[in-house]
């Protein structure tokens, strides 16, 4: 694959990992809606008033979910921006401010031009607008202001900026968008009514699946296409909110994929399992049973699909085929069923209410689509010699069970450690990894460890399908970068070790005073709520409760170490004290948001520089503790640490005496 088309790849791959984080939402939606429903049928049932308690409740709920759905267009703005830029929160926040100033340029350009309908941009305007509010925080996000101007620097920017950029872009829609519109609202009229259009879609999104496009396929069928105006007048738009909404027509889309999901794929299970080498179906039985059970009660389906997907393109042609036809067959029956997230039993239950004809499911189409599945993957895994689970000398390699925290550790060191990860993410079923040299990750180890598939997207990127399991690993191996880097500052400087590790004479002190970095409660380092720190691993000092929101050089120095995430930062003094401070508990998470440095690496510092300035407020509601530990990495090399003071201290006041 050549640089520029791996390049593009890799940023549709986020587009479509980053849509995932709104859809997330949406089974709380539908779970709503389904509730009030379902209760206000029993009530029409019972011959209940529409003034009785339950009947208020029913509307209640109802309305709830339904707002959900109605607001998918910012909820889409606020997923991208936070998925482009690693959960930043005020991307989030800017994204909502250039959606609402888009929005509302194209409203008044409508009212201007007398177009004569509504202008709605719907979830592809969230998407847009959520894109370039990542876009620009990215590139503003530490950008710094004369310190008159200072409150707007940084982050505070991005929302500003944002807002101008969406008129720029309300303006742009208000003129060009009434023709797209005509176009999107002709298609979607001529795919929802085509006999064809669930087979298109069931088979696009299976054959999108090796590549983790299919997130980019499907929103515009679920979330766009068609319109339903509620009995309240609330308009919506989109196969999964008109069909929770109770809009007879919608449904037939996503029932195009209950066959796969429930039956077909659960016999190309049975098929893998049958046709394994006897002395390994054991082993392959319990792969292939976790699969198929994922795949009918959740919907998640890469497991067995990547059992099969690149070892036998045959079985994989076959499967978009034969989800082709279940598009049509469930069309041919008159099929509705709807989701939140995947075809599965869960959302078949969930939104039971407003089927149609699903009875068909499992007494025609299901039966039919297993026997076919079963026959043609029995067959063809035989006539091909497809070396699937089981048929390999060698495989399949018994996946080894470790605890969960064990197993990131050992994924990570198949990865070739924490020194070659470049960035790495998650979406539902995949670890997405970028890694600087793909020769040191281990394959056969990422497949020993579980792993049902690694498919390559370019350039040092790839994604390796976990399951459900795969949000966890991204989460507890990005854990474990972040302590790498603690021990590196831990390790100190290799010279510095080897002089002290000399044996020191016996004499009098000489002693190097530590000023105190910021104002607070003095505390002592046990009691910081961070093993870390309480036990002194990184080494000895003391920790302050802030009563500021500014942290000042304690000494006279170098800045040797400065986070990324600017919670944190390393300095080196003229006398050789390594020291750590660290702004708040697992601050790290806050991925920067909330602090500014004023300082950068290699910058000579005098006591009492400004070195960094944080939202203390902030802090305390989103971290585990605003609790700041003042570490001497190197305390082993000295003779002893003193506190000069207890309770309360101001910044730059004596903390600490330091024996040499």
């Amino acid at each position: 694959m050549k640089k520029g088309s791996g390049h593009y790849f890799s940023i549709l791959q986020k587009i479509g990992q980053s849509l995932m984080i709104p859809v997330t939402v949406l089974p709380a939606a539908g779970l709503l809606v389904a509730l009030g429903r379902m209760i206000q049928n029993i009530m029409h049932a019972a011959g209940e008033p529409p003034s009785s308690l339950f009947f208020a409740l029913s509307q209640i709920l109802y309305s709830g979910g339904l707002a959900i759905f109605e607001q998918l267009p910012v909820i889409f703005a606020i997923g991208v921006a936070i998925g482009f830029t690693s959960g930043a929160g005020v991307a989030g926040l800017a994204s909502a401010v250039g959606y609402f100033t888009m929005v509302n340029v194209i409203r008044i350009l409508g009212e201007i031009r007398q177009i004569g309908f509504e202008m709605n941009t719907g979830v592809f305007g969230g998407i847009v607008i959520g894109l370039a509010t990542a876009r620009l925080y990215n590139k503003y996000f530490e950008t710094k202001f004369h310190p008159i101007f200072g409150f707007f620097s940084g982050k505070r920017l991005v929302p500003i900026i944002t807002a101008m950029v969406g008129i720029g872009l309300g303006i742009c829609f208000g003129f060009i968008w009434p023709l797209i519109q005509g176009m999107i609202r002709e298609f979607g009229t001529y795919i929802t009514s085509s006999p064809l259009g669930p087979a298109f879609y069931a088979a696009g999104k299976r054959l999108l699946i090796p590549v983790g496009l299919h997130h980019v396929y499907y929103p515009s069928f679920l979330f766009d296409f068609g319109e339903f105006t509620t009995s309240t007048g609330q308009v919506l738009h989109g196969e999964s909110p008109r069909y929770f909404a109770g809009d007879p027509t919608a449904g037939k889309f996503m029932a195009s994929e209950f066959p796969i999901m429930l039956f077909g794929l659960p016999a190309a299970a049975l098929a893998m399992v049958l046709r394994a080498e006897k002395s390994e179906r054991r082993t392959v039985t319990g792969i292939m049973l976790s699969a198929a059970l994922t795949s009918m009660i959740t919907g998640i389906t890469e497991p067995i699909e990547f059992a099969f997907i690149f070892v036998g393109p045959l079985l994989y042609v076959f499967h978009v085929g034969a989800a082709f036809l279940a598009g049509i067959l469930t069309n041919y029956f008159n099929i509705r069923l709807g989701y939140t997230f995947s075809a599965s039993l869960i959302d078949y239950v969930l939104g039971f209410y407003n089927q149609e004809n699903s009875i068909y499911l499992f007494l025609v189409i299901g039966p039919i689509i297993a026997i076919l599945y079963f026959t043609v993957f029995y067959w063809l895994i035989g006539l091909q010699d497809i070396k699937t689970l089981g048929r390999e000398a060698g495989e399949p390699q018994e996946i080894i069970t470790t605890p969960s925290s064990q197993k990131a550790v050992e994924v990570l060191k198949a990865l070739g450690d924490e020194k070659n990860i470049q960035h790495i993410d998650a979406c539902i079923t995949r670890l997405r990894v970028t890694v600087y040299d793909f020769d040191k990750v281990d394959q056969k180890r990422l497949k020993q460890l579980g792993a049902a598939g690694i498919v390559h997207a370019g350039s040092g990127s790839f994604q390796i399908i976990f399951g459900t399991e795969a949000d966890m690993l991204r989460d507890q191996i990005k854990n474990m970068i972040t302590k790498s880097q603690y021990n590196e500052i831990a390790k100190g400087s290799e010279m510095n070790r080897i002089i002290s590790s000399v044996e020191r004479e016996a004499g009098e002190c000489h002693y190097v005073l530590v000023y105190a970095p910021i104002s607070g409660e003095i505390m002592k380092l046990e009691d910081v709520p961070d093993d870390l720190f309480a036990d002194k691993i990184l080494g000895d000092g003391i920790a302050i409760y802030p009563s500021d929101n500014e942290v000042y050089s304690p000494v006279n120095g170098k800045i040797i170490q400065l986070f990324r995430t600017n919670h944190a930062i390393g300095i080196l003094s003229e006398e050789g004290l390594e020291i750590l401070i660290h702004i708040g508990i697992d601050t790290v998470k806050m991925d920067g948001e909330g602090f500014q440095v004023m300082v950068a690496q290699e910058d000579r510092v005098r006591i009492g520089d400004r070195l960094i300035t944080f939202d203390r407020t902030f802090i305390e509601a989103k971290a585990k503790s605003i609790v700041t530990p003042i570490i001497i990495i190197n305390s082993d090399d000295f003779r002893g640490i003193r506190v000069l003071k207890e309770g309360k201290i101001q910044a730059k006041e004596e903390l600490l005496e330091i024996c040499l």
